[in-house]
């Protein structure tokens, strides 16, 4: 018994040669798709002006220093949204003789997404001396890097808030 003769196809009807092929050619596509998320998402987390940044965090652990001397708590209270809104409610507490302040800045930061970011002043709630209170968009689930400075920038406190939902 003999065996039949070879059948000789074209090239491009070898699996292994596509096989072959599809590796590179893969690495070229996720390259390409990578170039592309690379110029299409910037890098929100890269300050333009570090060397400023750099030169003003001497003035700001002052601010935390003085808030720390001054025994300045701030307990909040984030109540669950309603409609589309975040209500947040400060209690504030010092030691005696240090006056509330007439307003308290509030500066909500997320974590990776710099276009989430919020600003925000709390006011004092009617009938109350040391309760703030404000109203924002809702905030979204997960941790929040937060700073409340009085009104006048005498003192700064600086924590960090988990919203649940």
């Amino acid at each position: 018994m003999s065996l039949p003769p070879p059948v000789n196809k074209p090239w491009y009807r070898h699996g292994w040669v596509w096989f072959l092929v599809g590796i590179p050619a893969s690495a070229v596509i996720a390259g390409a798709i990578t170039i592309w998320i690379a110029f299409t998402y910037s890098d929100s987390l890269v300050a333009d002006d570090y060397y400023k940044e750099g030169r003003a965090i001497n003035q700001r652990l002052e601010k935390d220093a003085r808030a720390e001397s001054l025994g300045i708590k701030l307990t909040p209270e984030l109540p669950r949204s309603v409609n589309g809104s975040q209500k947040i409610i400060l209690t504030f507490s010092a030691t005696p003789g240090v006056n509330a302040p007439e307003a308290i800045r509030m500066r909500l930061s997320h974590p990776t997404i710099d276009r989430m970011d919020i600003l925000g002043t709390l006011l004092p709630t009617p009938g109350t001396s040391n309760r703030y209170s404000t109203e924002l968009p809702e905030l979204a689930a997960g941790r929040w890097y937060v700073q409340l400075e009085d009104d006048q920038s005498n003192w700064r406190v600086k924590t960090t808030w988990v919203v649940e939902r």
